[in-house]
């Protein structure tokens, strides 16, 4: 109910005892008219709906996008890694097992790292009563998490196997669109520049992905890479929501876990072959060169990366962030020329440059207002 009661209204519909009793104190108030028009405005108040608003400040949004950023650059790392997974060994480990072992060691690190991450402020957006204990709410929302977040790492990691990086890494962020669109049908207002910022990169990613210098991309890996990006927007979306109910550790740590109990159990029903074939037939080598590349993933991408997400998220909202997000091709693009020698062609750079164009239009839009008249505000 948006429009406020009169509050002739709002007396009638008192019990008829206090109906006589502000009858008479009005009469009473009647010679000065400042009881009466005290009485009006509480119960003007009473009347009128409480609508939360945000309560980030313009530091914490600053901040927060700093954090955005710094996450963009961790996420954007994890393509080439895992690409390198795949192209640098003789034995090919099934992105399944990759998968698995990832997860389990981003909960290891979460758990041996817990009191440095405590350090880190919690974000001022979450609700007074959110929970930081082991309880049913926290665990609903990490197995709501892990699940979403274990299917489209699996799609990534299938989608890497069969496409560069640089081109999978550019399809995974169709969040940049996905998430503003489904936050506008839920009633969010998204400013214009905002969507300005969304079209100009869905833009670039258009022209990147057309580029022809990329040889190695193929249309099995572009669809699973797309699957991914539908499960990361998902995902996106739901952390804005548990992100105020549950605290930012306590919320990642039951996330990861359920991840990686989830991608565990999928080894063996779904590619015990393939995983006992290369458990049978990988060598020291193949080991050495994987290790480093299973704990970044696992550690930073899977573990920390998520954790600087809550918070960062909060302060900046899933629509804005997803924007600064969009800049996570590029830089993937840079480290797998640096690191795989991947080649761009001067498409390939018109689509980057287009993204960082959307990166800086949203950058430069002012943070939320709290005091804006629609019932929800932007988020």
């Amino acid at each position: 109910m948006k429009t406020m009661l009169p509050s002739v209204v709002a007396i009638a519909l008192l019990p008829p005892r206090s109906h006589q009793w502000r009858s008479v104190a009005s009469v009473a108030a009647s010679r000065s008219g400042t009881l009466q028009c005290a009485e009006e405005a509480r119960i003007a108040e009473a009347a009128s709906p409480v609508v939360a608003r945000p309560s980030i400040t313009g530091a914490e949004y600053s901040r927060g996008l700093a954090t955005v950023s710094f996450v963009t650059l961790l996420f954007a790392s994890n393509s080439p890694v895992l690409r390198s997974a795949f192209t640098s060994v003789e034995h090919v480990p099934p992105p399944l097992l990759v998968n698995a072992v990832a997860s389990g060691t981003a909960l290891s690190g979460l758990i041996v790292g817990a009191p440095l991450l405590r350090g880190v402020p919690a974000p001022a957006s979450i609700e007074a009563s959110a929970t930081s204990e082991l309880n049913r709410e926290s665990l609903r929302a990490g197995a709501e998490l892990g699940l979403v977040k274990c299917v489209g790492t699996s799609f990534n990691l299938y989608g890497l196997s069969l496409t560069s990086a640089d081109h999978g890494a550019f399809l995974i962020q169709l969040t940049t669109l996905l998430v503003p669109v489904a936050q506008a049908f839920q009633g969010v207002p998204i400013p214009p520049r905002i969507w300005a910022a969304v079209g100009t990169a869905l833009v670039g990613l258009a022209i990147f992905t057309a580029d022809p210098s990329d040889a190695a991309a193929s249309l099995t890996g572009d669809a699973s890479c797309v699957a991914a990006a539908l499960c990361y927007a998902l995902y996106d979306l739901r952390l804005f929501v548990w992100g105020k109910r549950v605290t930012p550790l306590r919320l990642i740590q039951n996330k990861v876990a359920a991840q990686a109990a989830l991608a565990v159990t999928a080894v063996p029903l779904l590619a015990y072959a393939d995983a006992r074939q290369f458990v049978e037939s990988v060598t020291p080598s193949d080991l050495v060169a994987l290790a480093p590349l299973v704990l970044w993933s696992g550690i930073v991408v899977n573990g920390v990366a998520p954790f600087l997400q809550v918070g960062g998220q909060q302060a900046v909202g899933p629509a804005r962030a997803q924007v600064v997000y969009a800049s996570g091709p590029l830089w993937a693009a840079l480290l797998s020329l640096a690191v795989l020698g991947e080649t761009i062609g001067p498409q390939g750079l018109l689509g980057g440059a287009a993204f960082l164009a959307a990166v800086l239009l949203a950058a430069g839009t002012p943070a939320p207002d709290p005091a804006c008249e629609e019932e929800v505000c932007e988020v």
